[in-house]
């Protein structure tokens, strides 16, 4: 009789254990982005044709394994938030992802093909919008609420860094692309336009969502990826993407001040690295790498084979190669992105390890 009697106690004692834990959860990252940033979501779309599902994907990672990035290691968001001694977001689709999981790391929902504009990267048949993913974080409110209460759970989401890094799939997998209409309904520059304005209306959904600390990275040299150099007889960075890329920068920075200066309690950042990533490109060797023109991982002389498969073959020294594939840099140098990018922000790394 004695013990029955305890049992109710016992169960008070484990609910209010498993509260105080998830009252305790740390300051974490919610990611938004494309395949930059993916850490496994588009694995789980089954119908989406841009998954990185098969080796060699993944393979300086952990087990070697494929696990939904577009990378042979990490990504810069992956850097970024180990270098500021933040836990890594799990993908949002990830099956065992619960309320304890994402009190503790975050959630990333970052897609393969993703873009600020909805109709972008269409030919891949599935793939989260930037409008989609903020979508699926609404879902992530509302249940982490039903958990804990309104008034603790805007508290943790009001206390989290968010992350957006998107908008070349808009140029490569839209604009640029005769079979999207906004290529020959837009100039390049009304097409930047559109791009900012509709970006500009969702980072303020985002602040009216709770997101008070967001950090928006900029585009990269779009037109040295390995795919846009064979499209040109020379081989050279296709100048005029670039271009592009540059304008979206500027107009995107100057939104993030606009923003700050706006909104309440807001602190909007542009990260970037476009002119320390285009010397990488243009001086490899001076920054330990041997080839910056052609991916590391291929199919011999065919090109372009877009991803990586397990048939390709890999160049000898991963570490030497600028790209991984035709469109996604490699470990190595998206580590060194990673730390430029925070010398920028001017954010002090708290953590030199290196892990994957």
């Amino acid at each position: 009789m004695a013990g029955e009697r305890r049992k109710p106690w016992a169960v008070l004692l484990a609910v209010m254990a498993l509260l105080l834990g998830l009252c305790r959860g740390d300051v974490v990252q919610f990611i938004f982005g494309d395949s930059l940033s993916d850490v496994g979501n588009n694995n789980y779309l089954t119908k989406s044709l841009a998954r990185a599902a098969l080796p060699w994907y993944g393979i300086d990672f952990g087990r070697g394994m494929p696990n939904g990035r577009f990378c042979n290691g990490r990504t810069v968001a992956d850097i970024v938030g180990d270098k500021m001694g933040l836990p890594r977001p799990p993908a949002f689709l990830d099956p065992e992802l619960d309320a304890d999981t994402i009190f503790k790391n975050g959630v990333n929902y970052a897609s393969g093909g993703g873009g600020i504009l909805n109709e972008t990267s269409s030919l891949f048949i599935q793939r989260f919008s930037l409008y989609k993913q903020i979508e699926l974080f609404q879902g992530t409110q509302a249940f982490m609420r039903e958990k804990l209460g309104t008034a603790a759970a805007d508290k943790f989401f009001g206390e989290g860094y968010y992350v957006v890094a998107m908008g070349a799939n808009d140029f490569i997998n839209n604009y640029l692309l005769p079979v999207y209409s906004d290529s020959w309904t837009y100039s390049g520059d009304t097409f930047v336009k559109y791009m900012v304005n509709t970006l500009e209306a969702q980072l303020k959904l985002l602040h009216t969502l709770g997101a008070r600390r967001v950090t928006f990275f900029g585009l990269g040299p779009m037109g040295c990826i390995p795919l846009q150099r064979y499209l040109t007889s020379s081989g050279a960075c296709q100048e005029s993407t670039n271009k592009l890329a540059r304008s979206f920068n500027t107009q995107a920075a100057a939104l993030m001040d606009r923003l700050s200066a706006s909104l309440p309690n807001a602190t909007f950042r542009f990260g970037e690295a476009y002119d320390y990533f285009q010397d990488i490109i243009d001086r490899p060797y001076m920054y330990g790498f041997n080839n910056s023109r052609a991916p590391c991982c291929t199919l011999g002389r065919i090109r372009p084979t877009l991803t990586c498969t397990p048939i390709s073959t890999l160049c000898k020294d991963r570490s030497k190669y600028v790209f991984w594939d035709e469109y996604h840099p490699t470990d190595r140098a998206n580590e060194l992105i990673a730390l430029e990018t925070l010398r920028k922000l001017n954010i002090t790394v708290v953590n030199n390890a290196t892990s994957n």
